[in-house]
């Protein structure tokens, strides 16, 4: 990256005049912005089992530089420092303190994001760097945004938009760097990773994407995996206000998988929003054969399969995941209530019931806050779990 960064910058006095080069610098100076962000959270844990309970108090504070553009060019710079304020009695997977469950929100200052980005009025961006990469709705790529340590990943990415209906992105990454960081065995994962993303605005209405990963773990065989799939989401243009979400996927093994696979996924949703609550129904099945499972190791999980994170990796058995869902607001105040029923796909056991709700407040354009809850119950899988969040963001 920092040969590709050197090249390109030394290569703009050949192609441009040096009145043209400074000129744009004077205005990519003025168009530069500094920003900082404070996220407070206080994260409770309790087990069914013989570790103590957590209390994780933490405090992430980013600072984030986004330069103007230079002949095309532009640059951005995260940093991230995550400390301690009061109570630390919780296991972050790095600190030691394994006789308390696992908040997995490691201390640390590190650089979440840094790259160089070139985009013209072709509709072509091509990045380089470490960079921050959500695609849909995060089941197969996302940042995990919830932790304090944010999931960003090393490499290049290009992203082409063809009209206002058609885009397209591809990617290759050489590492993950992981929430569990920024130090730690778990920090990073090395490999090949190549993403490839199609999306196509049918109409206002509807919108339908394919996409293609390819995972080659060097430290983590059991994640090599190659995946294809299409999303498809719509909603009725007049009538109730239906909405609904199709995907559809297919796993296999590849390069230096420990096992042979082939496994399917698919996620059905129906919405209904009338005029202060929208309801959601829905199953998302990870199928399983009892020695593997569909797995996605860079997807922003916790927004999956319940709040209590217990199925960050998909059982041998597989998933499926029935959940209903209601959100609404009262006095300014979001709020929601969810219930999923957990089951596994080979031989249809029941894993458990996780019950999960939220109360979101903005009381000004800087300043929200957030409480959280999940209560799982388990039958046959872990232990019965409960968590409780309450979060503070200021954004100056």
């Amino acid at each position: 990256m920092k040969a590709f960064s050197a090249v390109m910058l030394s290569a703009l006095p050949f192609c441009f005049s040096p009145s043209l080069v400074a000129n744009e610098l004077s205005t990519a100076v003025k168009q530069s912005s500094v920003s900082a962000n404070f996220r407070y959270r206080l994260e409770y844990v309790e087990q069914d089992n013989a570790l103590d309970d957590a209390i994780a108090s933490s405090l992430r504070s980013r600072l984030t530089v986004n330069t103007g553009r230079v002949s095309g060019f532009s640059a951005l710079v995260q940093l991230d420092n995550v400390s301690l304020l009061g109570n630390d009695n919780y296991n972050s997977t790095v600190n030691g303190k394994t006789d308390y469950s696992v908040v997995a929100d490691p201390k640390g200052t590190d650089i979440n994001q840094a790259l160089l980005q070139y985009s013209n009025e072709s509709g072509t961006t091509f990045s380089a760097g470490r960079q921050l990469v959500n695609q849909l709705n995060q089941r197969f790529v996302g940042g995990v945004g919830w932790r304090q340590n944010e999931q960003t990943l090393d490499g290049y990415r290009l992203q082409q938009q063809f009209s206002d209906s058609v885009s397209a992105e591809l990617g290759h990454y050489h590492n993950v760097n992981r929430v569990f960081g920024p130090k730690g065995a778990a920090a990073d994962q090395g490999g090949s990773f190549n993403t490839a993303l199609l999306q196509w605005q049918l109409t206002p209405a509807h919108q339908l994407a394919a996409f293609g990963y390819d995972f080659d773990f060097d430290n983590w065989a059991l994640r090599s995996s190659r995946t294809v799939g299409i999303d498809y989401q719509g909603k009725l243009s007049t009538g109730p206000k239906l909405s609904w979400q199709v995907a559809l996927a297919k796993q296999d093994d590849a390069h230096n998988a420990a096992l042979s696979f082939s496994h399917h996924y698919h996620r059905l949703s129906l919405s209904w929003a009338l005029d202060n609550l929208t309801l959601q129904a829905g199953q998302e099945r990870l199928a399983g054969d009892g020695q593997s499972a569909f797995q996605t190791p860079l997807a922003t999980l916790h927004a999956f399969s319940g709040f209590a994170d217990i199925f960050l990796n998909t059982p041998n058995s597989g998933l499926r995941d029935n959940w209903l869902e209601a959100k609404t607001s009262l006095n300014k105040v979001a709020l929601s209530v969810a219930y999923h029923r957990f089951d596994s796909d080979l031989g249809s056991t029941k894993y458990g019931d996780e019950f999960n709700a939220s109360a979101g407040y903005s009381l000004n354009k800087q300043l929200s806050a957030l409480l959280k809850l999940a209560h799982y119950q388990a039958d046959t899988l872990a232990v019965d779990t409960t968590k409780v969040w309450l979060m503070l963001s200021y954004q100056l």
